[in-house]
């Protein structure tokens, strides 16, 4: 049996903190089981040589995220936390939207940016929750 090591499909891009303290992470591609310690390593990275005020998970380009995606997401709010820094995602897609809307995790999460959905037939409205 030959192994093949598998490709990402989640590219983490760390940034430097900025002068308010913020740090962003962007998440571009799948969050799944396979990709969960690739964003929790840059999360405690980041909060370890920043100790930052703040940190930013930019979603807009995340495709995909599970159950195990999930808990890394909470992993990196604990994360945070333990820094005193506060944690939010942004600029979700819709797909990703749903998945945290289902499982009652957008304000958990502090999701900021979301989408706009439909309310009461009005196309483009923005609902949260």
């Amino acid at each position: 049996m030959k192994f093949t090591p598998s490709t990402s499909r989640l590219t983490v891009v760390a940034g430097e903190a900025d002068s308010d303290g913020r740090v962003t992470v962007r998440l571009i591609g799948e969050l799944d089981y396979d990709e969960t310690e690739r964003i929790r390593d840059a999360v405690a990275g980041a909060v370890g040589r920043w100790v930052p005020a703040h940190v930013t998970l930019d979603a807009t380009e995340l495709t995909f995220l599970d159950s195990a995606g999930i808990r890394a997401l909470l992993e990196c709010r604990d994360l945070a936390e333990k820094v005193g820094a506060g944690l939010s995602v942004e600029g979700v897609s819709p797909i990703v939207f749903q998945v945290l809307r289902v499982t009652e995790l957008l304000d958990h999460l502090a999701v900021t940016r979301v989408p706009p959905v439909a309310v009461h037939g009005t196309p483009g409205s923005m609902r949260h929750g």
